[in-house]
């Protein structure tokens, strides 16, 4: 037992061995036993990678990802502003078959697996606790599953193709099921199995829940709106829109509130890092890792807002905010108040309302959701409802307000991949870099991330990605 908690302690960034076991990026660095309820709450409740939490062994599980910023269609880099990127952006950008050279960490790989084996330990021992109710203790069993849910949702969307009538075939990642590392099989489980454990933690967890976070300071616990909001969005990328629509109605039943952003000031101060559990519309924190980077938009994403879309003011000119002397414009949100959402939001599951409504052919149902988001968008006064009776119309509005809706919440590359999947959009992505021309061919193997070599080389077993 002793020799099993010596591992609680871990390094968020470093590897320095070829172990098989070390890719899980676990390092020893002390004896942490917890036994209490209020020990385990503790550890639940490290949100950041310098919080509060006991014992601090986690990233933080707030933490997201960001590896898919520069892979999508709304960011772009060019010949003038390549400069201001690390290597491993631009090999991302240009979709390249290894994103990190040999002796790099993927910091996505580390950071959620790194959140996965301290919710494994949770989800082991809670009911054996002491000095707790046996409702609390399901609870945070309930919120470590769900935690732990987040975590492989992101890896098997990253690095396994989108979700399809192969799933069961297709590799996704390897699982980790329990906190025993000792002869672990590390080899990667199909897509199907991942989205089946996903769907089970997620399913299994709901009822132990508080309706909302007990509050504002809680939101980085999940609650049935922000679990509801999960299962929706599991749901919606599976292509199942009949149960993605009944979980997103859950959740808006919940809760429902939307923040008009009329009421706010320049940069929607309600964002503010120190303030964000304040924001209204918010149901569960989960943030990139680096609110600074810089992401600037397309050509395309910035012009899809109008003059009278009060979203436009979450961008500004990079001569201004990074000193490039280049025309562009940066999402610039992040970069003023450290935060940027990765998490589930009202507006999300309105729009996942849309979305299956509208595949539904309830095109009035559609609509209204999507209008009671402009509403609280653009500036007071110009709001004109949408109307249209013509179901592919529709779908085009709902995906083009999720686009502006949700920008820079690292969505906008799974969606890519599953309209190519279930839409046959044939989505081909191309940019130009340096002289040469790079392209994503729409349902290539390349819409799966490359895992990095230094995980390969110490478990062979993972395997890489088949590139084109």
């Amino acid at each position: 037992m002793k020799l099993k908690y010596s591992l609680l302690i871990l390094v968020l960034v470093l590897i320095t061995s070829c172990n098989k076991e070390e890719w899980l990026d676990i390092k020893p660095k002390g004896q942490v036993i917890p036994t209490t309820v209020k020990d385990y709450r503790l550890l639940l409740d490290q949100i950041d990678r310098s919080g509060d939490g006991f014992p601090k062994i986690s990233p933080g599980f707030s933490n997201a990802y960001e590896n898919t910023d520069y892979l999508s269609d709304d960011f772009a880099i060019n010949d003038n502003t390549a400069s201001r990127f690390g290597q491993e952006i631009i090999r991302a950008y240009t979709w390249n078959d290894n994103i990190y050279l040999a002796n790099q960490e993927d910091r996505d790989w580390a950071n959620l697996y790194g959140q996965i084996y301290p919710a494994n330990i949770v989800i082991e021992e809670i009911m054996s606790a002491t000095n707790g109710s046996e409702e609390e203790k399901l609870q945070l069993l309930a919120e470590a599953k769900i935690h732990r849910a987040f975590s492989y949702f992101a890896l098997v969307n990253m690095y396994g193709l989108h979700y399809n009538s192969n799933a069961a075939s297709n590799p996704g990642v390897p699982m980790r099921l329990d906190s025993n590392l000792e002869g672990a099989d590390l080899s990667r489980k199909s897509v199907q199995e991942v989205y089946d454990l996903i769907l089970n933690d997620l399913k299994s967890s709901i009822s132990n829940l508080p309706d909302v976070p007990e509050s504002n300071n809680h939101k980085h616990r999940p609650s049935k709106a922000s679990t509801y909001a999960f299962l929706a969005r599991v749901y919606l990328f599976m292509g199942d829109y009949n149960k993605a629509l009944e979980a997103a109605n859950n959740s808006y039943a919940s809760y429902s509130t939307i923040n008009n952003y009329n009421n706010y000031g320049l940069y929607f101060n309600v964002l503010n890092l120190d303030e964000q559990q304040d924001d209204k519309q918010l149901l569960w924190t989960k943030m990139s890792p680096n609110s600074y980077r810089l992401l600037v938009a397309s050509n395309e994403l910035f012009s899809m807002y109008s003059d009278n879309d009060l979203r436009k003011a979450m961008f500004s000119p990079i001569s201004f905010l990074f000193g490039i002397p280049e025309e562009g414009n940066a999402l610039a949100t992040p970069f003023f108040t450290q935060y940027r959402g990765f998490g589930f939001t009202v507006p999300e599951v309105l729009l996942m309302r849309a979305e299956c409504n509208a595949r539904l052919n309830n095109l009035e149902q559609a609509l209204a959701d999507i209008n009671l988001i402009r509403e609280n968008r653009l500036v007071q006064g110009t709001f004109t409802p949408i109307t249209s009776t013509d179901k592919d119309e529709v779908i085009k509005i709902v995906k083009n307000e999720r686009r502006m809706e949700l920008v820079g919440s690292g969505l906008r590359f799974f969606d890519l991949k599953r309209y190519n999947e279930f839409d046959n959009a044939n989505i081909t992505l191309t940019r130009e870099l340096n002289g040469q021309t790079y392209t994503l061919q729409a349902n290539g193997n390349n819409w799966a991330i490359p895992i990095a070599q230094k995980y390969i080389e110490a478990t062979p077993e993972i395997g890489n990605n088949i590139r084109d």
